[in-house]
């Protein structure tokens, strides 16, 4: 079985044990898999990036923080 596939049974599985005990507020998941489910967070752009960039101007080809 290839990574992907494997990845793949193995987030179909957590989803199924979800799906048949909503309650539960835990499931033991491999890092590897959690990742291919998206749990970790990106860090490419972060909110305080944004706000950042809210915050420049460009002034007669000068970047200028207001």
């Amino acid at each position: 079985m290839h990574d992907k596939e494997y990845l793949s049974a193995a987030a179909l599985a957590v989803a199924q044990q979800l799906a048949e005990n909503p309650v539960i507020l835990g499931i033991p998941i491999d890092p590897d898999v959690a990742d291919f489910m998206g749990a970790f967070r990106e860090d490419a752009l972060e909110l305080a990036d944004v706000i950042e960039d809210g915050l420049l101007t460009v002034n007669q080809g000068e970047v200028v923080y207001d």
